[in-house]
C-alpha cells in the first residue's frame, strides 16, 4: 500500500496536465470458459444435436468486442465501438456486455444505458488493493479484486470474482463498464467469461472527439434491485406463452 501512495504521489504531477482522455479496450472470451460451455452442452440431453453443432461453432468461432471510455474531470462513458463490427451475419461476441455505462465520480454514481430497462443505478463495488503488480504493455499495474454478484435471465442471483489491473500511473477512477473506483486507470479487467484490455491510451483528445452521454434529470433511473423484479416478471410472463 505505501508503493501505491508513493506512485500515486509521483505520478499525479505527471497526469496533472491531462483533463481528459480517451482508451480503446478490446475483450475476448476466455478459452477456459469456452471450453467448459462446451463440455457441459455436449452433456445436456434436452438439447438436439443439430442445435449443439451451431451453438458449438459459434462458441468456437467467438470474436472480440471492441470498446471506447471517454473521460474528462469528473465523468466517463465506456460504450461498443460498433464501426468494427463484421456485417457478415450473426457471430458470438466476447460476453463482456453490450450496454454503455456512464460514471460520475462527483456524484458517485455509475449509470447503465440499458436497452431493456432504460437506465439501471449500480452500486460502486468493494475492491481490495493487492500487492501483486504487472505490466500492461509498458504500464505499471497493481492488482484489485472484488465478488459481483448478478442476477441472470432464469432467474438465479449468481457471483462472479473479478480482477482489476490498474495504474496509478494515470490517477483517474475511470475503468471499462462498472468497474472503476480504484486510484488509477483500469487497464484490464478479467472475469470468469472474459477479459478486457486496453489496447491505446490517447490523452488530451482533440474537444471534437471527445463524446460522454450524460443522463438527463428527467429521465426514471431504476435500480438494481427493480431491474431484477422485471427480469423475473418478464421470465413468468414467458413461461406462461
Amino acid at each position: 500500500m505505501k508503493k501505491i501512495i508513493l506512485l500515486l504521489c509521483i505520478s499525479s504531477s505527471l497526469f496533472s496536465y491531462a483533463q481528459s482522455g480517451i482508451i480503446n479496450y478490446t475483450a475476448q472470451m476466455n478459452l477456459q470458459h469456452q471450453k467448459e460451455f462446451i463440455e457441459e452442452l455436449k452433456k445436456d440431453e434436452k438439447v438436439t444435436m443439430s442445435v449443439k453443432q451451431q451453438v458449438i461453432d459459434l462458441y468456437k468461432n467467438a470474436e472480440p468486442d471492441y470498446f471506447e471510455l471517454h473521460f474528462n474531470e469528473s465523468e466517463s462513458y465506456y460504450f461498443k465501438d460498433e464501426s468494427l463490427k463484421k456485417e457478415e451475419g450473426y457471430t458470438m461476441g466476447s460476453k463482456a456486455g453490450q450496454m454503455p455505462f456512464y460514471t460520475n465520480t462527483y456524484t458517485n454514481v455509475i449509470i447503465e444505458d440499458n436497452r431493456i430497462f432504460s437506465f439501471i443505478s449500480h452500486e460502486p463495488l468493494d475492491w481490495k488493493i493487492t500487492n501483486e503488480q504487472k505490466n500492461i504493455g509498458d504500464v505499471a499495474c497493481f492488482k484489485a479484486t472484488t465478488t459481483e454478484t448478478l442476477y441472470s435471465r432464469q432467474g438465479n442471483f449468481y457471483d462472479r470474482n473479478i480482477v482489476a489491473w490498474f495504474a496509478p500511473e494515470y490517477p483517474v477512477e475511470f475503468g471499462p463498464s462498472n468497474y472503476s473506483g480504484l486510484p488509477g486507470l483500469v487497464l484490464e479487467v478479467e472475469r470468469k467469461e472474459f477479459t478486457i484490455t486496453a489496447t491505446k491510451i490517447n490523452l488530451n483528445p482533440n474537444e471534437d472527439r471527445l463524446k460522454i452521454k450524460c443522463v438527463d434529470k428527467d429521465e426514471k433511473i431504476t435500480s438494481q434491485k427493480e431491474s431484477y423484479k422485471k427480469i423475473a416478471e418478464m421470465m413468468k410472463d414467458r413461461k406462461k406463452n
